[in-house]
């Protein structure tokens, strides 16, 4: 008894959930649908060894669906994927619905632009020299001889285009200021632009030489000045 019992609540609570996602569903195709657009992210699946030089972080995709998922909709819910091939040089990308990722109930209108155009490039790494950068003034009226950093070359990595024509990479400042002998500080090295990074080394020694000129005439072994008079003669 007690099983037949357990049995009939089983069915009874299968028939009210079964009822209860009826109604969600019939509910949802009886409310009205309305549309959106949304500012949307583009994520890129890049073949390795390629960077892309320029690209279209966002596109607007036109969403349709019920009104109250509409509501609820926040950006990050919106993505659009693209595989980008492995070719360098100017792409265009064609977009379509099946690349953007939504969330179930809502379907893609419109995507703009409907087009993507992409340029790519090789990744390449590189050796290339190390100008540190220098500023301020010297104490005591010193000047600088010579500014050299050690190691004098950095391996960095980017687009194959801009690192073949980079010729070096500068530093954080070293400031000269307060300074009257040689010294040494350890530095930065910068990349030049955000494509381009620093592999190694990321630091470098920066050696300063300077020198006090001397004043004129102070150590030339001259004394006095002799206008070369003598005495009368007896």
């Amino acid at each position: 008894m007690t099983d037949s019992r357990s049995l009939w609540s089983l069915r009874v609570l299968a028939l009210l959930l079964a009822l209860l996602a009826w109604f969600v569903v019939s509910g949802e195709k009886r409310e009205p649908s309305s549309e959106k657009l949304m500012a949307s992210s583009v994520r890129y699946d890049l073949p390795e060894g390629f960077l892309l030089l320029e690209r279209a972080e966002e596109v607007e995709v036109g969403v349709r669906g019920p009104v109250s998922k509409l509501r609820n909709l926040a950006p990050f819910q919106v993505d659009v994927f693209v595989k980008v091939p492995a070719q360098e040089g100017t792409v265009q990308i064609p977009l379509g619905p099946e690349q953007v990722a939504l969330p179930g109930g809502l379907e893609v209108v419109s995507i703009e632009p409907n087009v993507l155009q992409l340029v790519l490039d090789r990744e390449e790494t590189n050796l290339v020299a190390v100008k540190p950068e220098i500023v301020g003034e010297p104490a005591a009226g010193a000047v600088i001889d010579d500014a050299r950093a050690i190691p004098n070359r950095v391996t960095v990595r980017g687009p194959a285009s801009r690192v073949r024509m980079l010729e070096a990479v500068g530093t954080t400042p070293v400031d000269l200021t307060g300074h009257a002998l040689d010294f040494e500080e350890d530095v930065a090295v910068l990349p030049p632009d955000r494509m381009i990074s620093i592999v190694e080394p990321r630091f470098v020694k920066v050696t300063v030489e300077l020198s006090i000129p001397r004043a004129r005439g102070a150590d030339d072994g001259e004394g006095p000045a002799s206008d070369g008079a003598t005495g009368p003669e007896g």
